[in-house]
């Protein structure tokens, strides 16, 4: 079953139409529970009220101490009280022996009190508060006793309301508290609605789920990449850092998220980049006595800038990556070696000079041309991209002056290049395969690197072999990895550089160990010319 996703703006209204519903329902039953209680307690005092002032009232008491009940004047005071009376619709005057002088209905003057619930009042003489069903209807009724000046009891006062007004009056109220909470329920959808619709437009319109992932990746990206990133808001305060920043600054607390950054990095022109909003790029600068290179820009909302990112890296590895890359290394490396086997070459034929030994200069001169010829002939005949010749005239040299046999397999062939597989990507792959396998039996009696480079119809073979150490078993899979490596000194790029370019070309590089020969072997598929 495909699980439901609602929206944030969605989930919000729900939540706070939820929220407002459980709230004006809560409200509504303890209004509803005040008033109706509220109500009773009201008509209980006003019947109350009524019937002492009744019970106290002079006409009453004289009425009460004749014998005529019809003549006398309680009955028109009663019905006065009870037209000038609110929530009061009964008041009956009755003797001790409970017959009635006044009563809602003249016509039941002079009758007997019905309800049951007036012998308190006579026997004891109580006031009191109760509920009984008289000839008007079920009622809540007020008892007060009437006494004559000596303090002799002569009668009762009842007052009281029929229990359907109350239900009317508690109605009325409820009504009122209902109507009352569909318009709080009412208003809050629509706070809902704009308050959704405000945390949507600060969220740029974002879900959770995109943000925790935006989060994430964010997060991911910072950490893979090399540069250094600082950023900070519109008071000079950082806001963001990873880790390459960390090492290259050589912050020891790593918690600097809202400090200064000029208390971090003194140097940094972050601030002026707030001030001014012009971006600075590739800026050089020295941090730690290390030469950066720096990218510095503003962060601007709309017209107004917000803060300032700055993207920094150590100049030193960027110009030795860069020369990996283009193969400027390898040329440069070629044309060192070369130097130093010719200045070697002009030593010996010096020296002999020097001894007189002419003859023997002469056959150095001849036996050394003669070698060197044979070298330069077989690469030019069969390579015939100058740069890539270059390359392996150069590692000859480097391969002569370390006394390592280094042969070219006389069916090696290559064009000059016109598809996609350039002069520099095969400097990088070839210069770093030698360099690998020349060191590689630096600490061998016999020292033998083989290389052939054949371009076929639709692919191009580049092997390298050597007979150095080999690569022992738990490496096997470690080889290709950017930063592996088992020599002092080394970056551990090479091979991983290689491997990355053959792949970028739809190649395949892969290796062979046998018997302490390592060879490697690279594939890479031709363009076809157009």
């Amino acid at each position: 079953m495909r699980k439901l996703h609602l929206k944030l703006q969605v989930k919000i209204i729900i939540l706070v139409t939820i929220i407002v519903m459980v709230s004006i329902y809560t409200t509504v039953f303890i209004m509803n529970h005040w008033v109706t209680r509220n109500i009773q307690k009201e008509v209980e005092i006003n019947i109350m009220n009524i019937a002492q002032i009744v019970a106290n009232s002079p006409n009453v008491i004289t009425g009460l101490s004749q014998d005529s009940i019809k003549e006398n004047e309680i009955q028109p005071y009663v019905e006065k009280i009870l037209a000038n009376s609110q929530q009061v619709e009964i008041i009956v005057v009755a003797n001790m022996e409970g017959i009635r002088y006044a009563h809602p209905n003249p016509e039941r003057v002079g009758q007997s009190f019905v309800g049951g619930d007036e012998l308190r009042v006579i026997s004891e003489g109580e006031k009191y508060i109760s509920e009984a069903t008289g000839t008007l209807g079920h009622s809540i009724r007020a008892f007060v006793p009437i006494y004559r000046n000596e303090g002799e009891q002569i009668g009762f006062v009842m007052t009281g309301t029929l229990t359907q007004s109350i239900e009317r009056m508690r109605k009325q109220s409820q009504m009122t508290i209902v109507l009352s909470s569909f318009v709080g329920l009412f208003f809050g959808i629509i706070g809902a609605f704009l308050l959704s619709t405000n945390i949507k437009r600060i969220l740029l319109g974002l879900e959770p789920e995109q943000i925790s992932k935006l989060y994430l990746e964010k997060e991911g990206i910072l950490e893979s990449i090399h540069e250094g990133i600082i950023a900070v808001d519109d008071r000079g305060k950082i806001t963001l850092v990873n880790e390459s920043a960390i090492k290259l600054l050589q912050v020891a607390d790593h918690d600097v998220i809202g400090k200064d950054v000029l208390e971090i990095f003194p140097t940094s022109r972050l601030p002026e980049i707030i001030q001014t909003g012009i971006a600075e790029y590739d800026r050089e600068q020295v941090i730690n006595q290390t030469i950066i290179i720096t990218n510095r820009i503003p962060i601007k909302e709309g017209e107004k800038i917000v803060g300032a990112i700055a993207t920094f890296r150590d100049k030193t590895m960027v110009t030795r990556l860069a020369e990996e890359v283009t193969g400027v290394k390898q040329i440069v490396e070629s044309l060192r070696a070369n130097t130093h086997e010719f200045m070697n070459k002009l030593h010996v034929i010096l020296g002999l000079i020097e001894v007189n030994e002419l003859e023997e200069a002469k056959k150095f001169i001849i036996s050394t041309g003669e070698n060197q010829q044979q070298i330069i002939t077989l690469v030019m005949n069969k390579i015939k991209d100058p740069t890539i010749a270059g390359l392996l005239l150069g590692k000859f040299s480097r391969a002569k002056e370390l006394g390592i046999h280094m042969k070219m397999d006389e069916e090696s062939n290559l064009e000059r290049r016109t598809d996609h597989i350039s002069s520099n990507v095969l400097v990088t792959i070839i210069g770093n395969l030698l360099e690998n396998a020349m060191e590689a039996v630096t600490m061998m009696e016999s020292k033998y690197v083989d290389f052939s480079i054949v371009e076929e119809r639709d692919q191009l073979m580049i092997r390298v072999k050597d007979n150095g150490v080999g690569i022992q078993e738990e490496h096997k899979n470690l080889l290709f990895n950017r930063g592996f490596t088992t020599k002092q000194g080394n970056r551990g790029v090479g091979l991983a550089l290689v491997r990355e370019i053959v792949e970028n070309l739809g190649g395949y590089i892969e290796f062979l160990n046998e018997d302490c020969n390592t060879e490697f072997v690279v594939s890479l598929p031709k363009g076809e010319k157009k």
